[in-house]
Parts: C-alpha cells; structure tokens; sequence
C-alpha cells in the first residue's frame, strides 16, 4: 500500500457505496459462507493496514469510509460503548436481510488495541433493525498485553484530514462568491 494511501482514496469523493456493498454483503459471503468471524478478522486486518493516529479518528474514518455514523455513547476504564447509525446503516438493513457488522467490530477492537496495547476485542451487542441503529461494546483487557508489531504504516490522522478537507472546501466557496 502506498505511503499516501488515504489522501489519494480520499479525495476523491463518490456518489454510492455499490461497490464496497456488492463484495461484502453479495461477493464475500458467497465465496466463504456465512462465516461472522472472517469479516471480524479483516477488519482487525484493515485497522492495522490503515492504521489511525488515535481513537479519535475513528468517528470520521467511519464517516469518510461510508460506514456510518459512530457514536461512542458510554465510556469505562475497560469498556466503550458505541453506536453505529446514519443512511448507510439503513441502507444496508433494507438491503440485506441479516447485515453484518463484523468488519466495523473488528476494525474498532484492533484500533484500540493499537493504542492501548492491551487485548481487544468488539462484539455487536445487539442491532435495531427499527431505528437503524448497531451498538458495539469494546472491552480491553489491562491484564493481557500484546507486544506491538513492528510496522511500517504511518498512523493516519483523520482528524487533521478532515480540517485540510474543509479549509479547502471554504477556500473553493469563497473564490465562488
């Protein structure tokens, strides 16, 4: 993957979320099955690959990803609580008849155990197909550490993306008017 990964993927914006749609909820399950656990490991692969610069980033990767809207509703010592909502949630509880959300569970736990270097692990509590809303809960275990890996991606910060996204975007209005 190239240095610059997201600036070049991320500037360019697109109208639908067909494609990314198409292999998880269509392409993926036919090849491996209905099989929760690979899409929770690719997210833990992807949050390694992508690596944020911290857990605050999260929120707008979601956005920026077309994952939804991440809410983190609740916070202890060892457990954070979040909720995913917003158009692409809904989209994909009316599309698929049992949307799986391992891939952002697995995407969350590995961010956290990047930065914490503790055991992580997310688990989809429950999904409300009503409201379009999926509560994740996060719980990090102090007593297992993990022995950071040696890497070579630069940690990503989304939050300083987004502020560069929007300067730009009031310069591009101001030369309009």
């Amino acid at each position: 993957m190239k240095k610059d990964f997201y600036n070049q993927v991320l500037g360019h914006q697109t109208g639908t979320t067909l494609g990314s749609e198409l292999l998880r909820d269509v392409l993926i399950p036919s090849l491996v099955g209905n099989n929760d656990d690979i899409m929770y490991w690719a997210g833990k692969l992807l949050a390694r690959k992508l690596l944020l610069a911290t857990d605050n980033d999260l929120r707008l990767f979601f956005e920026y990803a077309g994952w939804g809207t991440l809410t983190h509703t609740k916070s202890k010592k060892e457990e954070h609580t979040f909720e995913l909502s917003g158009e692409p949630v809904k989209v994909r509880f009316g599309a698929t008849e049992k949307p799986d959300f391992q891939l952002e569970a697995g995407f969350i736990a590995e961010t956290f155990q990047l930065h914490s270097n503790f055991t992580t692990e997310a688990k989809v509590e429950k999904t409300d197909d009503k409201k379009d809303v999926v509560t994740i809960n996060v719980i990090i275990d102090s007593h297992a550490p993990v022995q950071p890996e040696s890497t070579d991606v630069e940690p990503f910060s989304m939050i300083e993306f987004d502020k560069i996204q929007k300067e730009a975007q009031k310069v591009d209005s101001d030369k309009e008017d």
